[in-house]
């Protein structure tokens, strides 16, 4: 028969010396004193987990400030904890686990990928819109229902867009949480979003599309007397047709004009994945004059304010205004269904099909085929395209 130890006393405890390894006494019932070559003795308790099945230890607290007697007891709670199907590991992450403390984690891993503008927003968006209602709960604790009940109270206001963006945050937040074990369930994956909240219209931003009306906008930006950043974004804007934050946010180090070629991360992407954009000769040659006056901050657009930040969002549309449109005529984001409307009405002309107009505003495309396309010949009809509209933009002008 295996020899079993006698339980632990005090007077033993004391008489233990260290040694040159670490070593352990039992006290049964995987109840162990640690005795480090330090000196130092601690108690421990080793179990496997009923969740894992692997073999798991958890440390109780040192002795003598923690006594023979309150360590047996600490043991007797973590065998119960074991028996009703619990880790106690993962019992003991959750009660020091609030959801504001894992959401902050998770933004600091995430900042590593993000851009710093998205991360303050990340941060703005959990403070406002989930930490006043949920931010000191213990993450295990909150139920699919009570997220529900906080989206309900951001579509009640009409923020559509803002209520997926905070549901993506929660999934995210939950899935980091799940990874080290301190919830057992995501319960955020069990909400339906389709089913439970509004779904927003599809939004059409107003443009121009007749020839004459895209003619005045050119005569109207040239003849711009504000600030060279915002007039020489607006130009970058109708030539590129990106998105207004890409063109806001654009840095000198995206750029390579010897080969005429505009490469976008993904952090900065709608879709999450790195865009390359061929740029026209005119594109590329208003950049190198730009440069001449404007090549020595981060970003092409910097602040007023500051050389550190990008120009400020509204700078663009208030441009637009000043120009003399509203905004239900003609905002920043209208350039690129202005590209879109007269790319495929004149598909005739430029002879590239529908998908290379889509790639061209890196919308993803359905055509699995020709998808398939090596990325060098996609780049000569997106080439291609961005060349003829330039030129057309610049015939208009002509005229």
């Amino acid at each position: 028969m295996p020899k079993i130890n006698a339980p632990l006393t005090d007077t033993a405890i004391k008489a233990l010396k260290p040694k040159d390894k670490i070593y352990k006494k039992s006290d049964g019932q995987n109840l162990f004193l640690i005795v480090k070559p330090t000196g130092k003795k601690l108690f421990a308790f080793e179990y496997k987990s009923p969740l894992t099945n692997k073999i798991r230890r958890i440390a109780l607290g040192n002795y003598p400030e923690l006594s023979l007697a309150e360590a047996r007891n600490k043991r007797f709670e973590l065998i119960r904890q074991i028996k009703d199907g619990n880790d106690p590991l993962i019992v003991k992450k959750q009660t020091q686990s609030t959801l504001e403390q894992i959401a902050l984690k998770w933004l600091e891993v995430k900042s590593e990928a993000i851009t710093p503008e998205y991360h303050k927003r990340q941060i703005l968006l959990l403070n406002k819109h989930i930490v006043p209602y949920l931010g000191n709960r213990l993450i295990h604790t909150i139920s699919a229902v009570e997220i529900i009940d906080v989206l309900k109270i951001i579509e009640k206001s009409g923020r559509i867009e803002t209520i997926k963006r905070i549901f993506i945050l929660f999934n995210q937040i939950f899935r980091y949480a799940l990874s080290y074990q301190l919830i057992t369930h995501n319960v955020v994956a069990d909400i339906n979003f389709k089913y439970t909240f509004k779904t927003k219209k599809t939004r059409n931003f107003p443009t121009l599309t007749s020839p004459n009306d895209i003619k005045g906008l050119m005569l109207s930006i040239d003849g711009y007397q504000g600030d060279i950043k915002t007039k020489t974004a607006l130009k970058l804007g109708v030539l590129t047709a990106v998105r207004p934050f890409n063109i806001r946010s654009a840095e000198w180090s995206e750029f390579d004009l010897s080969n005429k070629l505009w490469v976008i991360s993904s952090d900065k992407m709608k879709m999450k994945e790195q865009f390359k954009l061929p740029l026209s000769r005119q594109a590329a040659d208003l950049l190198r004059e730009y440069k001449k006056f404007c090549g020595n901050s981060r970003y092409l657009f910097p602040s007023l304010r500051s050389g550190e930040r990008a120009m400020s969002e509204n700078t663009l549309n208030a441009a637009l205004r000043r120009l003399g449109y509203t905004k239900d005529e003609l905002v920043a984001h209208g350039f690129r269904a202005m590209f879109s409307s007269a790319a495929n009405e004149m598909r005739e002309v430029h002879k590239m099909p529908s998908d290379i107009i889509e790639k061209c505003l890196a919308h993803k495309g359905t055509d699995k085929i020709r998808q398939a396309y090596n990325r060098a010949e996609n780049l000569n009809d997106m080439r291609t395209l961005m060349q003829w509209w330039a030129d057309y933009l610049d015939s208009l002008s002509d005229n």
